[in-house]
C-alpha cells in the first residue's frame, strides 16, 4: 500500500483501511429529508431530499430548430459532518471538490437533474470508496445549498432551495441552516456585537435539518448567539465577532460542536469564505512536548508571567497535560525548568475557543526553535487521527514509513517527510496493525525501527522521533492513544 500524509486541521490525508462501514455500501430509503421551521413554510420554501437514483441527461429543448442550453443555477455545497474526513464529491462520475470538514465549494451548473456521491480516497487503492449517493433537481431561478452533513450516524444531505438574487456592493443575505445532530431546538440572534438579547427578536427558532427563511441583511459585524428556546437569558452558544460581506449570500450553519465540552458551533460560508464559529466564552487548552537534545525539563510561561509558569517542569519526550487559558493571542516563553532568567525561545499562538493545541519544543540548548498547532478533537468513523514530531538533529530530515507489518519500504513512497524547517506532520490513519521505520530523508539509511504501533481505536495518537541515546540513529516514541490516552 502507498501512503502520502499532507497538513491537516481536524481533517487530511488517510492511511490505512479508513471508513469500513462494515464493508457495505449503505443506501437510504427514498424519503424525504428536509424540514422547515414553521416560519420557512410561511414563506414558501422547499428543502429537496433524496429523490431517485437515475442521472437525467442535460435538459435541451427546442427553439426555431435548434437546441437551447438550459440556464444556470449557483450551488453550495459544504461539508459539515463532523464524524467524517475529507469527502471527494462528485457529480455524477465527475470530482468536482475534495472538501474537508467546514470548508466549502460553490459552482454554476445548468438546470438539470444530478446524481451526487461522496467518496472516500484511501491511500493504496486504486479507486475510492463511495459512502453515499443521492439526487437533486436543480430548477431554473434557483440557487442551492448543498449540506453535507450526519443523520443518525450516517451521511446524508439537507438541500435548501432559494430564489436566486443579484446583490450590490449594499447589499447582503443570509441562510440560516440547524445541521447538528446534537444540538437542540434553539433560538437564533444574529445580531451586531454588544446587542442585549433580551431586547432583540430572535431570527426564528431551528431543529436539527430545519432552516430559515434567506433574510437581507445590512452588512457588517455580527455575532451568532443560540439561546434556549423562548428563554434569552439561556445562552448556549455565543461567537466571536464575524464580518457577513456585502454582495454575498452568506449561508450560516448551527453545527455540533467539536467535543461534548462545546456541544454547539456554527460556521458562515460565503463567497469562497468559511468562517468557523465557537463558543467565545470556552477556554482553550494549550500543552508541550519537550525534544530539547539535552533532555532536561522546561517551563511554558505565557506573556511574562513566570511564577508559575503556565505549564512548568515539562520532562523530555512526555507531552504534558493541556492547560486552560482564555482564547486569544499569546506569546509563549520556553525558559529552562526553575530557572525564568533564560528565555529559551518565544512563540507566538493563538488559542481558539474549545480548541487544543501542543507547542512543540525542539534543537540545542540555546538555540531552540518551537512550533504550535492545533490538535485533531473530532472523532472521526474508523479513522484516528495521527500526529508526527520531528526532533531529532543528528540528521536534517526523516523520511517516515508508518505501513502493514512486512511491507517492503522500497516498494512504496514515505508516509510523511520532516524536516529541520517543517518538523510536524498531522495525519489520519485506519485502525489496524502498523510499524514505523525511521529513514534518513531521501535514502534507504534506517535510522529506527521497524516499531509495532497498533491503532485500535478513534482518537489522537502520536509519534516523537527524537535523537538516540547512543548518538547514532533515532529513537521513535509513541504517545496518546498508543499508551492509552
Amino acid at each position: 500500500m502507498r501512503f502520502h500524509a499532507k497538513s491537516i486541521h481536524d481533517g487530511g490525508a488517510v492511511l490505512g483501511n479508513g471508513l469500513r462501514l462494515d464493508g457495505k455500501l449503505r443506501k437510504k430509503p427514498l424519503r424525504q429529508f428536509g424540514r422547515m421551521s414553521g416560519a420557512a413554510c410561511s414563506h414558501g420554501w422547499r428543502v429537496l431530499g433524496t429523490l431517485g437514483l437515475a442521472c437525467v441527461g442535460l435538459a435541451a429543448c427546442d427553439s426555431e430548430g435548434g437546441r437551447v442550453r438550459p440556464e444556470s443555477t449557483d450551488v453550495n455545497v459544504i461539508h459539515v459532518a463532523r464524524h467524517f474526513g475529507n469527502l471527494e464529491f462528485r457529480r455524477v462520475e465527475r470530482l468536482e471538490a475534495t472538501l474537508s470538514y467546514r470548508g466549502s465549494s460553490t459552482f454554476t451548473w445548468d438546470s438539470d437533474t444530478y446524481t451526487f456521491n461522496l467518496d472516500s480516497q484511501l491511500p493504496g487503492l486504486q479507486i475510492p470508496i463511495r459512502l453515499y449517493s443521492f439526487e437533486a433537481e436543480l430548477t431554473e431561478g434557483n440557487d442551492y445549498s448543498i449540506l453535507l452533513t450526519e443523520e443518525n450516524g450516517w451521511l446524508s444531505e439537507f438541500i435548501i432551495e432559494a430564489p436566486a438574487a443579484e446583490l450590490s456592493e449594499t447589499e447582503a443575505e443570509v441562510l440560516i441552516a440547524h445541521t447538528g445532530d446534537s444540538v437542540g431546538p434553539v433560538d437564533v440572534y444574529l445580531e451586531p456585537p454588544g446587542t442585549v438579547l433580551a431586547a432583540a427578536t430572535p431570527r426564528g427558532t431551528l431543529s436539527f435539518l430545519e432552516s430559515l427563511p434567506v433574510t437581507s441583511i445590512t452588512p457588517g459585524e455580527f455575532e451568532v448567539n443560540l439561546t434556549q428556546v423562548g428563554n434569552p437569558a439561556s445562552v448556549a452558544m455565543s461567537s466571536d465577532v464575524f464580518e457577513i460581506a456585502a454582495g454575498v449570500r452568506t449561508t450560516l450553519t448551527i453545527i455540533d460542536g467539536l467535543t461534548p465540552a462545546s456541544p454547539a458551533a456554527a460556521l458562515a460560508s460565503g463567497d469562497g469564505i468559511d468562517t468557523p464559529l465557537a463558543d467565545r466564552h470556552l477556554r482553550a487548552g494549550v500543552r508541550a512536548l519537550n525534544a530539547m537534545t539535552s533532555g532536561d525539563a522546561l517551563d511554558i510561561a505565557v506573556d511574562g508571567n513566570f511564577s508559575p509558569p503556565l505549564i512548568p517542569g515539562v520532562p523530555f519526550a512526555v507531552p504534558s497535560e493541556y492547560a486552560q487559558v482564555v482564547a486569544g493571542r499569546y506569546t509563549l516563553m520556553v525558559t529552562p525548568a526553575g530557572n525564568s532568567g533564560v528565555i529559551e525561545v518565544e512563540q507566538s499562538i493563538l488559542a481558539l475557543p474549545g480548541q487544543r493545541g501542543t507547542v512543540f519544543v525542539r534543537g540545542e540548548p540555546g538555540s531552540l526553535t518551537a512550533e504550535y498547532s492545533y490538535d485533531s478533537q473530532r472523532r472521526i468513523r474508523d479513522q484516528a487521527a495521527l500526529s508526527i514530531y520531528f526532533g531529532a538533529t543528528v540528521v536534517s530530515g526523516v523520511d517516515v514509513f508508518i505501513v502493514e507489518p512486512d511491507t517492503d519500504l522500497n516498494t512504496v513512497a514515505p508516509t510523511a517527510t520532516l524536516t529541520d524547517t517543517d518538523p510536524v506532520s498531522r495525519l489520519l490513519a485506519g485502525l489496524q496493525g502498523y510499524t514505523v521505520t525511521v529513514r534518513e530523508a531521501g535514502t534507504q539509511n534506517v535510522l529506527a525501527g521497524p516499531v509495532a504501533a497498533a491503532i485500535g481505536l478513534e482518537g489522537n495518537y502520536g509519534i516523537l522521533i527524537t535523537n538516540s541515546a547512543s548518538g547514532s540513529g533515532v529513537d521513535i516514541t509513541l504517545f496518546d492513544g498508543f499508551s492509552g490516552g
